[in-house]
């Protein structure tokens, strides 16, 4: 009984391996060699940048019920970084974000701390996300933000900021 349980174990480990290994390094990826990149400038801390190559960058466009919902993050591998979200997304053009427009949203992650979350999906908030281009696979453009933290008066300003994020 021992033998056949090393056996299985074994035979389980060499078919992941090989299910792995079969793998194209291309599924999932950026195939047209277009580099993946986040990034913005953030008053009083700096420019936060991300690309695929070395930190986290993503993408989800999700459409249900007529309804388009889209999600972009980027975080550098200090867990800094941004993340958009669109609920009312109909392709390419600018998107007013603030507490009057609460549907999409801007976040600046500036760590994963309690209060170090800047959005703006509170009062006294404002910005654009402005999509410049969108083929299905892949979505690029700009936005600018001053977010909040919930429930307290600190903001921080984020300008300059740039995305090209390949869909999942």
């Amino acid at each position: 009984m021992k033998i056949t349980v090393e056996i299985l174990r074994k035979v389980s480990l060499l078919l992941f391996f090989i299910a792995f290994m079969a793998c194209s390094s291309e599924d999932g990826q950026d195939v047209s060699g277009a580099k993946e990149e986040f990034s913005g400038d953030v008053a009083g801390v700096g420019t936060i940048s991300a690309s695929k190559d070395f930190d986290t960058v993503s993408g989800t466009k999700i459409t249900a019920a007529g309804t388009t919902v889209m999600t972009l993050q980027g975080t550098d591998n200090s867990g800094k970084g941004f993340m958009l979200r669109f609920t009312t997304y109909n392709g390419p053009g600018t998107y007013d974000l603030g507490f009057a427009n609460i549907a999409n949203s801007a976040t600046y992650i500036g760590g994963v701390a309690v209060g170090q979350q800047y959005s703006t999906a509170y009062q006294g908030t404002s910005g654009k996300i402005t999509v410049t281009a969108d083929d299905g696979k892949r979505i690029e453009g700009t936005f600018e933000f001053v977010g909040k933290v919930n429930n307290t008066s600190a903001s921080m300003t984020v300008t300059n900021g740039k995305f090209k994020v390949n869909l999942q």
